[in-house]
């Protein structure tokens, strides 16, 4: 593996940055060839608020009302800032609703995402935003788009870090770092990895909240 770690800044905010690492990583679905680093979006309190100021603009844009940020794999901080952005009043929306929910994630022993009772009024009948740091084939997005519509809830955003998928379900993926911006970014069926064709051995386990060296 090379070990060099590329920084790769947001052509919208210099001030927005992930890091690269290119590979050969097991993701929970997957075999990919980069790891996508996205921890100074999710705890570095400058880079989270600016990143979340480049999310917001798609809603309020769009005019796309949220009431609910659920929020995935440690991205509580940068769904905050979201929040705060989505919910003060601008250009495009002068007088929104002041109330937007932010709430984490837990699964079950089956991977099932489930909310407590005192979590259930944040999502039925309402509208809900799925927050990610990385999307490489958009299954774990797709169950929790499952669970929202379970307890009564409506997904109208999808917003990540970065994304290989452009949409999800028919939902527009709102993301600050694309395929565009890692043109050889390619994920594989862990039965069909060509690098485990060729014996490459894994460098890494990664999954949302980081990676682990293997050997």
């Amino acid at each position: 593996m090379n070990n060099t770690v590329y920084t790769l800044t947001s052509n919208r905010n210099d001030r927005v940055f992930i890091h690269i690492m290119t590979g050969h990583f097991v993701s929970a679905n997957n075999h990919i060839n980069y790891y996508i680093g996205t921890s100074d979006i999710k705890h570095n309190h400058n880079v989270s608020v600016d990143a979340a100021m480049l999310l917001s603009e798609y809603y309020n844009a769009n005019g796309i009302h949220v009431d609910t940020v659920l929020c995935l794999y440690e991205t509580q901080t940068l769904g905050a800032y979201l929040a705060h952005e989505l919910s003060r009043p601008n250009m495009f929306s002068p007088n929104p609703n002041q109330t937007v929910y932010v709430i984490g994630s837990e699964y079950d022993a089956s991977g099932n995402l489930i909310f407590r009772d005192n979590l259930k009024k944040m999502i039925k009948d309402k509208s809900v935003v799925v927050l990610i740091s990385c999307i490489t084939s958009g299954k774990t997005v797709e169950r929790a788009m499952e669970s929202v519509e379970y307890y009564g809830g409506r997904t109208v955003g999808i917003s990540s870090v970065f994304s290989a998928p452009e949409s999800i379900n028919g939902v527009k993926v709102n993301t600050i770092f694309s395929k565009a911006d890692i043109p050889h970014y390619t994920a594989y069926p862990m039965h069909s990895c060509p690098y485990c064709a060729q014996g490459m051995p894994v460098d890494a386990i990664s999954n949302g909240y980081g990676y682990t060296m293997l050997g």
